[in-house]
Order: C-alpha cells, then sequence, then structure tokens
C-alpha cells in the first residue's frame, strides 16, 4: 500500500479514535459528577435519617416542676372528700394538662383533669363505674400504704437529684405495694423508678 493510502486510511482511525477518547473523558467526568452529586445526596438523606428518630422521641422539651405536680395533687384530692391519690400524669399531648385519680374509703375511683399549672380543675371529678373487685382491690392497694404522693415525691427526688416526675401511680407489683414513677434526670434522660408504698424504700431506679 503507498504512503498516501496508508495516510487516508489512518487518519479517519486516529480521528474516530480522538473522539472515542473525547467521549470516554466526558463520560468519566459525568460519571465523576454523577457520583459527587449521589455523594452529597446521600450524606443529606443520611442527616435527615438520622434526625427522624430524635425529631420523633416523645420526651418534654421542658418537664414540669414537681411541685406542679404535688399542687395538681393537692387540688385532685380537694375536690373528692376524704379521697386518696392514686395516679397522676402530666399529659403533654394536651397542652400540659394534668389527669389525676382519687379514691374514695370504697374503693371509688374519680377521674379529674387540672390545668397545666395546677391553678383549676378542667373535667370531672367523675366517678367511675368498676366491679366490686375492682374497688377491693384499690381499697387493698391503699390500705398497704404508708406513703401518700407527697413522700413518694420526695424519696424519688431523693433517688434522681434534679429530677421531674411526670407519671406517678400506686401500684399492686407481686403482691407489694409500690408507688412507680416516670422520671425524666438533669440531662433529660427517662428513668423508671420505683419506692416501696409501705417502708419507703426505692426499690427501682434505672434507666430506660
Amino acid at each position: 500500500m503507498s504512503a498516501n493510502a496508508r495516510t487516508s486510511v489512518a487518519w479517519p482511525l486516529m480521528h474516530a479514535l480522538g473522539n472515542v477518547v473525547r467521549f470516554g473523558a466526558v463520560a468519566v467526568v459525568a460519571t465523576l459528577a454523577l457520583s459527587g452529586c449521589s455523594g452529597r445526596g446521600s450524606s443529606v438523606a443520611s442527616s435527615q435519617e438520622s434526625a427522624t428518630p430524635e425529631a420523633s422521641w416523645t420526651r418534654p422539651d421542658a418537664p414540669p416542676d414537681p411541685q406542679t405536680l404535688i399542687r395538681a395533687g393537692d387540688l385532685a384530692v380537694s375536690q373528692v372528700p376524704d379521697s386518696v391519690l392514686i395516679f397522676i400524669e402530666s399529659q403533654t399531648s394536651d397542652a400540659g394538662t394534668w389527669k389525676a385519680r382519687v379514691v374514695t374509703p370504697d374503693g371509688t375511683e374519680h377521674q379529674l383533669k387540672i390545668e397545666s399549672e395546677a391553678a383549676a380543675v378542667l373535667v370531672g371529678p367523675t366517678a367511675t363505674e368498676d366491679s366490686d373487685a375492682d374497688k377491693a382491690k384499690r381499697r387493698a392497694n391503699v390500705d398497704g400504704t404508708h406513703l401518700d404522693y407527697r413522700g413518694a415525691v420526695d424519696r424519688i427526688l431523693h433517688a434522681v437529684p434534679s429530677g421531674s416526675i411526670t407519671e406517678l401511680s400506686l401500684l399492686d407489683v407481686n403482691g407489694t405495694v409500690v408507688w412507680e414513677a416516670d422520671v425524666w434526670d438533669d440531662k433529660l434522660a427517662e428513668r423508671d423508678v420505683a419506692v416501696d408504698a409501705a417502708s419507703g424504700a426505692v426499690t427501682v431506679n434505672r434507666q430506660v
């Protein structure tokens, strides 16, 4: 083959090869760019996903002052003569109101809803319709209690200094009557605390 013929054949091949190289470079650059975008997108998604559990966590931004719980309990028992508080809870989903239950000597339970600062009763007291067995169980729990809710709060706050109580219940746990509480410590970590209602001893104090 003559030199001219070889040149005429080689030139188109080189030209085509140049196009392939250029196209390949563009493809590589495009791939890297897309990878970079994808990486940033993954980073954002990961950041959002990691934030989701905290965003949906139900811990209170500012747990109620324990003294507010005491005032709400005092207000609840004042509404029903000769009653004993057996349950109180801060309703964070309902503008920080308090839900309380008190029991009269015959075992009848009365429910109340109390304003967030314990300044007024919003609903109740309303008596519940329960069986004789339920009433007898409540009477037994109350009879086995030497520590009222005020004493229980005092023991709990000694166990969790600077803590805040969002729920307090008088319960029978395996034959022992206890005050069981949901407590938030000064780092807003939730704790379960139980106090023996007869002896006043703290029997449980653990982070949830």
